[in-house]
Order: structure tokens, then sequence, then C-alpha cells
């Protein structure tokens, strides 16, 4: 019995050992190399698109608004439409802005009961690096 207490005692007083020098052990955060290469992404502030259906009159725009510090901002909204195995191009807009929110709209002739799809492709320089992004968005003429 005491034999076995004192294999006890020994484990605790090597457990309480250990926990103490692991607190004593200084811990550093690795520093960042000096020549670190990011990305930039800050010249596109926000981009967005709407479609809207009137009977067989269709409306698709795409707005897009650059951070301050890009010198310009420049966008091409493409229009699909799916004709049952894959999506048919339609028509495209182009368009940039160097003050403001860029904003592209296509008005056309729709169908009912078909879907269509709209892609905003949008870049954005600051200092003569450009920025891309593209968002996509679906709807059915009902």
């Amino acid at each position: 019995m005491k034999h076995n207490n004192l294999i006890k005692a020994i484990i605790s007083l090597s457990l309480a050992i250990i926990m103490l020098c692991s607190f004593a052990i200084p811990t550093f955060a690795a520093e960042k190399p000096e020549e670190t290469v990011e990305p930039r992404w800050t010249s596109i502030a926000n981009m967005h698109i709407d479609m809207a259906f009137d009977g067989t009159q269709g409306a698709v725009s795409g707005t897009a608004r650059k951070q301050s510090t890009a010198d310009i901002i420049a966008g091409t909204l493409y229009l699909y439409k799916w004709n049952g195995s894959h999506y048919e191009y339609i028509t495209e807009a182009s368009g940039s802005k160097t003050i403001g929110t860029l904003g592209i709209s296509i008005d056309f002739e729709s169908e009912i009961g078909v879907q269509y799809k709209a892609v905003f492709t949008v870049i954005a320089y600051t200092d003569n690096i450009g920025e891309s992004e593209t968002i996509e968005y679906y709807e059915t003429c009902a």
C-alpha cells in the first residue's frame, strides 16, 4: 500500500514540474519578412447585379463602385439565355468611370419561362495594378 502511494506521489510531482516548466518557456510569434508580397485587393468596393421582367420586356443592370484610392473602374455586363442545353449569348454592354459608381444596363426582349443569366466582370486600377472580379446572377422570366 505504501508502495502505491509513493508511485502516485512521484507521478504527481513529475506532472507538476512539467506544468511549471511549460509556463517558464517563452513563446514568440514569427516576424513578418521585409519582402513579403501581398495582394492589393483594395480597388473594388462593391458590385451588384439586378434583373427585372415586365411581361416580355427584360432589364438587367450591373453597378460597381471603386475605392477612393482606385484611379479607374471598367466593366462589361454579359447577358445569356438558357436554350434547354446550354446558355446562349445574347448581348453585352461595357463602360468605365474615373469618378463615382459605374452603372451598365441592358434592355432586352424576354421569353416567359426562360432562365436568363447575367455576368458582370469588373476591373479597377490602382497605380496601374488591376484588380478584377466577376459575379453572376440568374433569374427566370415569369
